[in-house]
């Protein structure tokens, strides 16, 4: 039986243009989550500004994606799918018909009943992997192996874990933006007890979306803590031609194989290969102004659009490019992913000095944005920002990260 969606009944008077509309869809000390929920414009009484906008949230059915919880939000520009039952992540978006994300050989938004991180030696992580945006950590992330006693899953916990809190406001004032506010918690007894809370906002009519994260330490130890956004890329952003540019800092090859190339051409991507191809990454530390504000960009095959992906270097000061030039129908992506550390496996980082440890209550901020350019004059004002960041030429290593 299909159950009707619930509408948010509210007029233009409900909602005086200083003040926000507000709704909670789930909330778990309550309870309480909404099946189906839809929010637009028209009841917001704002179809008159910049265009007709809409909240939709809703309940997958069907295979491994049985009881998958999604938000839809279509801005009257950009539209996005987020997963609250998936860490918050954002599946897909698009604008104008360009894509932002890639194919990936999961097409379900698999929930995480269906998925083992301890899959293929701490692998399983990947069983559910095709979305836009997805976040690493927040106890560890990288790859899987033993630390001591313990022993940590791919990419850690947080992209499997659903929300136990969230809503939805509608703001009028200073811009009309949505934002989508949603909590996860990390716990587990004899372990971490974190808790990630994130609001997802985009103004109305906008190109651009922003991630607002908080990770705080509940527990009354001090508590290690790792983050990467994971901010994939397919076709037609990505082809034979695209290129990534940012103001690099330093850049390695992590590994023999990321050094096979000339390190010359490390950002320029040469298309889909054929069987037998494995990925290439490297890591690199980027300028950034007095703030500590920072981009970074993927320019199209025909330099005519790009996604931008701006961050302040000081809350995430380590950046990875993963290149997966592989057949197309096997995983062919880049991943562009700003962090707290370089994915190597915690132990690695702890050594390196780049772990981070919160104390007891103690917080750490991330302001990620994620902007869709749509004309070459916006890619070259992207571009020109990144060369004033360019303080100086980039120091280009070429042995791999993992022997030094």
């Amino acid at each position: 039986m299909h159950l009707p969606i619930s509408r948010a009944r509210v007029s233009q008077c409900d909602i005086p243009p200083t003040m926000v509309y507000k709704k909670v869809l789930t909330d778990s000390t309550q309870g309480f989550s909404l099946k189906e929920w839809r929010f637009d414009s028209t009841e917001a009484g704002d179809d008159l500004r910049k265009g007709s906008w809409s909240i939709t949230k809703s309940y997958l059915a069907g295979g491994r994606q049985e009881g998958t919880e999604i938000v839809e939000i279509d801005n009257g520009a950009l539209k996005f799918v987020v997963v609250p039952t998936r860490g918050m992540s954002i599946w897909r978006a698009e604008i104008q018909g360009i894509r932002l994300g890639w194919d990936s050989p999961v097409t379900e938004i698999v929930h995480p009943n269906f998925v083992d991180l301890t899959d293929r030696g701490g692998k399983g992580w990947l069983n559910g992997f095709g979305e836009w945006l997805s976040r690493c950590g927040l106890e560890s992330m990288g790859p899987p192996g033993p630390d001591g006693a313990q022993v940590l899953m791919q990419h850690g916990r947080i992209n499997y874990l659903p929300a136990n809190y969230l809503e939805l406001r509608f703001e009028r004032e200073p811009t009309p933006r949505i934002v989508l506010r949603g909590t996860v918690d990390e716990s587990f007894m004899f372990g971490p007890h974190l808790r990630l809370t994130t609001e997802i906002s985009t103004e109305i009519g906008s190109g651009e979306l922003v991630l607002n994260d908080t990770v705080t330490n509940l527990a009354d130890v001090p508590q290690e803590m790792e983050s990467l956004y994971h901010i994939n890329f397919g076709p037609p952003l990505l082809g034979a031609g695209a290129r990534f540019v940012a103001p690099i800092k330093r850049v390695a090859p992590r590994d023999a194989r990321a050094a096979e190339v000339d390190m010359a051409k490390w950002n320029l991507y040469v298309g889909s290969q054929p069987a037998g191809y494995t990925e290439q990454v490297y890591f690199a530390e980027l300028w950034a102004d007095q703030q500590g504000s920072t981009q970074a960009l993927l320019q199209s095959p025909d330099a005519k659009s790009g996604a931008l992906v701006a961050f302040n270097a000081q809350q995430l000061p380590y950046f990875t490019l993963w290149k997966n030039e592989a057949p197309l129908k096997t995983g062919y992506v880049t991943g562009l992913e700003p962090a707290t550390s370089y994915p190597f496996h915690r132990s690695v980082e702890r050594k390196a000095g780049r772990l981070l440890k919160l104390p007891p209550g103690g917080t750490h901020d991330a302001k990620v944005a994620i902007k869709a350019l749509l004309t070459e004059a916006e890619v070259n004002v992207a571009i020109q920002r990144i060369n004033e960041l360019q303080r100086e030429e980039p120091h280009v290593e070429t042995k791999p990260m993992d022997e030094a």
